[in-house]
């Protein structure tokens, strides 16, 4: 599989990542220690939102990585390693923050479960994306 196909699959996994924790905090209630007070947002919707912007940041920062990657084609390892780190560090992060709110909320929900799943899968695949530097030179 090539490093772009793995990075839009990780794309996606991590807008489905998303929606699983939006699924997942639905019935959360508003103040855990007070069934009663249904006043404000669970916290974990606030969060749920503050991902969204920061996932929609990422994934355009991830697609502008994958058009300047393919546009230096084979250049240096160096300056493709740089690329790669600056445009997809934020869904890194993103998928990081979304396992933290998953493990500190909604971790006792199955949306939950599958959520913080994905997550890690999308940490994966950006990692089997990630530029390397040959082992040994072909022969001329």
């Amino acid at each position: 599989m090539s490093r772009y196909k793995s990075l839009l699959i990780a794309i996606a996994v991590f807008v489905m990542a998303w929606f699983f924790l939006l699924y997942a905090s639905v019935d959360v209630p508003e103040n855990p220690s007070d069934l009663s007070d249904t006043r404000g947002l669970p916290a974990v919707s606030i969060y749920s939102v503050i991902l969204a912007v920061i996932g929609g940041v990422a994934i355009i920062m991830s697609g502008a990585g994958i058009l300047i990657s393919m546009r230096l084609g084979s250049a240096s390892f160096v300056s493709n390693f740089i690329v790669f780190v600056v445009s997809n560090a934020l869904l890194v992060l993103g998928a990081l923050l979304g396992i933290f709110i998953i493990l500190s909320y909604v971790l006792d929900n199955p949306f939950g479960v599958a959520g913080m799943f994905l997550y890690l899968v999308v940490i994966g695949f950006v990692m089997y994306a990630a530029p390397r530097r040959a082992s040994f030179r072909p022969l001329p």
